[in-house]
């Protein structure tokens, strides 16, 4: 097994050595996962600090509750879930210092194409600003469905949410995102206005 390459059929058979107190196919398994956490922490919570505690926190809960993950069934949404849980721990105990979403944008992910990540590359200015006046909720449904390009039922898997409320927090945060953007400077320059006639 290698860490940039780890197939469903690999990624399987090493949870079941994790299962059985391998901690090296556990870290190598964690390895691939690691930076998809700290980047979804990092959109979340836009604090480095509390990003990284949170993931270590994960990576501890997950060592401690590997055995009962059902072996077959989405590990990164199982994650996402701990993540979540420790992020909502964290920020209920502390005032966070926000840093720019910049950061997190850098942040590679070996689990998504690089068209993908070129795409993100593109698209984070504009982001960035609208991100940031969202609440954790909205910033969290966002990023779980359009960031990780989880489905519905992994969100809601992820969050605890019912797939009900997941589909309901998602329409809202979608107009809300959708709003920021409009109002972020520089929004529409060079487009012809509303009504207007297009060659």
């Amino acid at each position: 097994m290698t860490d940039a390459v780890l197939t469903s059929s690999i990624e399987k058979e090493a949870i079941l050595r994790c299962q059985q107190g391998d901690q090296e196919a556990f870290r190598r398994v964690l390895d691939f996962h690691g930076d998809h956490l700290y980047r979804t922490a990092l959109l979340i919570t836009r604090n480095a600090d509390t990003a990284e505690e949170a993931v270590q926190e994960t990576l501890i809960r997950a060592w401690k509750k590997i055995r009962s993950f059902k072996a077959g069934t989405n590990l990164r949404a199982w994650l996402n879930r701990l993540l979540i849980n420790c992020i909502s721990n964290l920020t209920s105990r502390k005032s966070l210092n926000r840093v720019p979403e910049e950061h997190a944008f850098t942040v590679a992910d070996a689990g998504i194409s690089p068209e993908q990540s070129a795409l993100n590359t593109e698209t984070a200015a504009m982001l960035q600003s609208a991100l940031r006046t969202l609440s954790v909720e909205h910033r969290t449904v966002l990023v779980l469905r359009f960031f990780n390009d989880l489905s519905l039922p992994e969100i809601a898997e992820s969050t605890g949410w019912r797939v009900g409320t997941v589909k309901s927090r998602l329409h809202r945060a979608t107009a809300a995102l959708r709003d920021a953007v409009a109002a972020s400077p520089g929004f529409g320059e060079g487009r012809p206005a509303r009504g207007e006639a297009q060659s």
